[in-house]
């Protein structure tokens, strides 16, 4: 089980660098806990000084004991100086060390894989750097998923924006489904938006908007935000403006109460009307009851009737 991801960078002094950029290697130290049974507990950790700042991270991971090369992948683990690998897609992990009782420490190096690389940027991603590279070998990111990323239609499809919605746990049905559901120009930050905000794609896709409009981001996620159903915003999307939605279901005013008073001919009545006549507790039977007795009343008329005790 992960417990520390890389997107939990650490700062650790004014100035930090979140990338550094040197050519020389990428290095750290590691330490090793045997769990029982085939896995094991790694942790990586890297800092760096560059440009007056500093900065660090730390990466904590279980692993299937048979991924690390020169450890037997079941039974007792020997004592002594180690020599390990953990290879994956975007590079190799050395680990150099010591392990005593199922615990190990050491250093590590990295070796990037250059077919990757060179396949990133056949993909249209330039630019990587070593520090990119481990990013995406720790957290076991290799070429289906950076495919299956860059396929979706983002405006974003920089290896930084495809990191940030791993890192906010973003998968690719997701995005595949607010595109069906007709958002299919969103960037990678409108997506991490609505995921973090617990949006779903079904609430998407039961979101009717006015003819030829569609919700913004922003508006979806306070409907959702403010316990607005779906159904209530598309019974009256065509009247009321999204902050008018919003204002309404607050007030507790019901699609059916506007679709009443609608009928009894209220279809210039603004939000700020319906909000009024609910909070002065006029129904659309109160109202029938004035139109039959008095003719067209207007909503202020109304409000006035049913303070001043008209039943």
């Amino acid at each position: 089980m992960r417990r520390v991801t890389l997107a939990a960078l650490l700062a650790v002094a004014v100035g930090w660098v979140a990338t550094p950029a040197w050519a020389g290697p990428v290095e750290g130290s590691w330490t090793l806990e045997m769990k029982g049974g085939d896995r094991a507990r790694l942790n990586l950790r890297r800092s760096w000084s560059l440009a007056g700042g500093r900065g660090s991270w730390s990466h904590t991971d279980e692993v299937a004991r048979g991924e690390l090369s020169g450890l037997p992948a079941t039974g007792r683990v020997p004592n002594g100086p180690v020599s390990l690998a953990l290879v994956r897609e975007a590079g190799t992990l050395h680990l150099e060390g010591r392990l005593e009782r199922g615990h190990g420490e050491g250093r590590f190096t990295f070796e990037p894989d250059a077919g990757f690389v060179a396949d990133l940027g056949r993909a249209g991603i330039r630019g990587v750097s070593d520090e990119d590279l481990i990013r995406l070998c720790i957290e076991d990111l290799g070429r289906a998923w950076i495919r299956d990323m860059s396929s979706l239609g983002l405006g974003d499809p920089t290896l930084a924006g495809l990191m940030r919605l791993h890192n906010n746990g973003v998968r690719a049905e997701f995005v595949r489904a607010l595109k069906a559901a007709g958002y299919d120009g969103l960037d990678v930050d409108g997506v991490i938006r609505l995921s973090n905000n617990g949006v779903t794609s079904e609430y998407v896709r039961a979101l009717e908007a006015p003819p030829g409009r569609s919700w913004s981001v922003e508006q979806i996620v306070r409907f959702h935000n403010n316990g607005v159903e779906a159904a209530y915003v598309s019974a009256l999307a065509r009247y009321f403006e999204a902050e008018d939605l919003v204002r309404l279901h607050n007030n507790g005013v019901e699609a059916s109460y506007v679709r009443d008073f609608r009928g009894l001919g209220y279809q210039s009545a603004t939000a700020s009307d319906f909000v009024r006549l609910r909070n002065n507790d006029v129904s659309p039977a109160f109202a029938r009851r004035a139109q039959e007795l008095h003719g067209p009343v207007s909503t202020e008329d109304l409000i006035k009737l049913r303070v001043n005790g008209a039943e």
